[in-house]
């Protein structure tokens, strides 16, 4: 007997899809993390997997949120804005982890994972949607 495939989802949203699609994913599995983590390594350990998760999907957000914004209204540009965009996160990151002192709760091990977790989430669902999206590049 045959097996019947389930036809993709196409996204037909664009950059918002894209943009909805990874907060969807990504922050309740940070969540569900951070409440893992809580009874097996600690409440520091906990808060600080979702401190350092909440910081990579809100920069993450910030980042697409203006590719999104920017391919609206100026197409012929938006490449070049949200490389912008990628940049000054990246900066602003190293600033961040330069200037700012750690707290003394923040437990370092839970960071990384939250962190990690989050950025690789986000990346393979940025990836996975992107693939179904269908928008035309350039104006014929």
């Amino acid at each position: 007997m045959p097996t019947r495939r389930r036809p993709r989802r196409v996204n037909t949203r664009g950059w918002w899809g894209i943009l909805a699609a990874c907060l969807a994913v990504c922050v309740p599995l940070v969540a569900v993390a951070a409440g893992a983590a809580w009874p097996l390594a600690g409440g520091a350990a906990a808060a600080s997997l979702g401190l350092a998760g909440a910081v990579v999907v809100l920069l993450s957000a910030m980042t697409l949120a203006l590719t999104a914004w920017s391919w609206d209204r100026w197409r012929d540009q938006a490449i070049f804005i949200a490389m912008f965009g990628f940049v000054v996160k990246i900066v602003l990151m190293a600033v961040l982890l330069t200037v700012v002192p750690a707290p003394g709760w923040l437990d370092t091990l839970g960071a990384g994972v939250g962190a990690l977790l989050a950025i690789v989430a986000w990346q393979a669902t940025e990836v996975l949607v992107f693939a179904r999206t269908r928008r035309q590049v350039y104006d014929d």
